[in-house]
């Protein structure tokens, strides 16, 4: 993009072209409305991007990446400078950040609901928060983790099958059938219970339907108005919406902190003897309540919605391949039989890895990674001006033939042996990467791998209906009401297996 070794002015960068009936539509749209694309903007007025950009995302990013020869590409989006990172090694220098360039931008929101932690800060108090964030999720507590997942799947598990055999909201309980009204809410409450008993010691009169319930609603509403037009009014309605949800997800999580009876867990931690600064020899000052509370609620968002949502994908997509269902099953069979997983165990089933691996290519539930610039830099031969949004893709990048052929299939062999060899770092990035990548990686992948692991001992998975659809907000998830039928095997029912060691 240099012109003789100077970098070129951002407005070089060609638009990307405005969408009409000829673009290819993103599998994960299949089967919505296409009058939404007909009444997308396009690059041709003023901030033509923007209305593509709130409708049709996963559309514009996959033409973007197409389009840029997987580098940069200029989005309209109004004043200033809006660009979709394409290249994986230009991820790889936004994200890695050695020149502290890049921030987070649009996190005020977010801070009325979570405070000041790992996830809003910058600078020294992200690092603390990140320090104490390391400090929870090491292999001690991993293996801890594994043995609660699979205690409150075994509970979830053997509700699937009283359900399915009493029936439920006018579903006939037929030879033990159960259907799941909406999997990513069943995900939701099963991962979010996990996390509070592994993190907070108990999820005990803790409504875990309400706290998803104002979760959900924060996130739809910070979406709705983050993705507002410029200018336009932010909707009182909204904005009382917001408060309340936000209110009530800070109220829970100091009830919770407030009754903690010690332990060495994360509330545990944040509660005990203040730790040392680096450098400076001396403790830092004790967490207030609403401190602990900022920290706490983060990592119970952080620790369950984004695998709650990874582990729904990954349930609707073997429910839907026979073949790979029955391999991953024989290999759990061969590794574990019928006990449950500890992290050894999971390390050697690559099969069932490669499910959930692949499942986060498919449809990363943090579909695309937002950095704006501090101030003037350069990337990949392109001057930006400080202020410049940078949009860098998961779910694009992901989806490119260039890095992974056939790349809208679900293929978990992809990541068995060498497949994968010779792709960049930043082809596969569903849990970010550089300082500020997912703390919390480790813990997903054993939750994910127990959770599949149970269910695959117990149930087989039926599709109901049409492929499943996304709902593109903060995260990607399936469309809400997005169902799935669990059929007890008739070998091992569910609630008979060995609990976990």
């Amino acid at each position: 993009m240099t012109r003789g070794g100077v970098p070129v002015n951002w407005k070089a960068v060609p638009l990307v072209s405005p969408s009409g009936p000829s673009a290819a539509r993103c599998p994960a749209h299949a089967g919505q409305d296409g009058a939404e694309r007909a009444g997308a903007g396009g690059a041709g007025v003023p901030g033509g991007h923007l209305e593509e950009l709130r409708r049709q995302p996963l559309d514009l990013l996959r033409r973007s990446a197409e389009e840029s020869a997987h580098r940069l590409a200029r989005l309209d989006t109004g004043p200033g400078a809006c660009l979709v990172v394409s290249d994986p090694d230009a991820v790889d220098v936004v994200l890695t950040d050695h020149d502290a360039a890049y921030f987070k931008p649009k996190m005020e929101r977010w801070k009325q609901v979570l405070g000041e932690n790992v996830l809003t800060s910058e600078g020294p108090a992200w690092a603390r928060s990140r320090r104490r964030s390391v400090r929870i999720t090491g292999a001690r507590y991993v293996r801890r983790a594994a043995r609660v997942v699979a205690e409150v799947t075994d509970e979830r598990l053997r509700d699937w099958a009283d359900v399915g055999t009493a029936g439920a909201e006018g579903t006939a309980g037929t030879h033990g059938i159960s259907d799941i009204h909406d999997i990513h809410e069943e995900m939701r409450t099963l991962t979010l219970a996990a996390v509070l008993r592994h993190l907070c010691g108990t999820d005990d009169d803790f409504d875990l339907r309400a706290f998803g319930h104002h979760l959900r609603t924060v996130m739809e509403c910070i979406h709705a108005l983050e993705s507002a037009p410029p200018g336009a009014e932010p909707s009182p309605r909204t904005e009382r919406a917001f408060a309340h949800a936000a209110g009530e997800l800070r109220a829970a999580v100091l009830r919770l902190v407030a009754s903690h009876t010690g332990g060495d867990d994360l509330i545990g931690l944040l509660t005990g003897p203040p730790e040392k600064s680096p450098g400076e020899g001396r403790a830092a000052e004790p967490l207030t309540p609403d401190q602990v509370c900022d920290e706490v609620l983060a990592h119970l968002i952080a620790g369950h919605e984004s695998t709650a949502t990874a582990l729904a994908w990954s349930l609707l997509l073997l429910s839907r391949d026979t073949d790979v269902t029955h391999r991953v099953r024989a290999e759990i069979g061969t590794t574990v039989g019928v006990r449950a997983p500890g992290p050894d165990d999971l390390a050697g089933m690559p099969l069932l890895q490669a499910v959930f691996t692949e499942a986060l290519r498919l449809c990363p539930p943090a579909w695309t990674i937002m950095r704006a610039t501090g101030r003037t830099c350069e990337l990949s031969g392109v001057r930006l001006p400080a202020g410049a949004v940078l949009l860098a893709s998961p779910y694009g990048i992901q989806r490119s033939a260039r890095w992974f052929p056939r790349p809208d299939e679900f293929l978990p062999d992809r990541w068995l042996g060498d497949a994968t060899a010779g792709a960049p770092r930043y082809a596969y990035f569903p849990f970010g990467g550089g300082r500020r990548s997912c703390p919390g990686r480790s813990l997903a992948q054993v939750t994910a791998g127990v959770v599949l692991t149970r269910v695959l001992q117990g149930f087989r998975l039926e599709p109901v209906g049409g492929p499943p659809t996304a709902d593109v907000g903060i995260i990607l998830r399936p469309s809400p009401g997005t169902r799935l039928r669990a059929v007890p095997l008739q070998a091992e029912s569910a609630g008979q297996r060995e609990e976990s060691p």
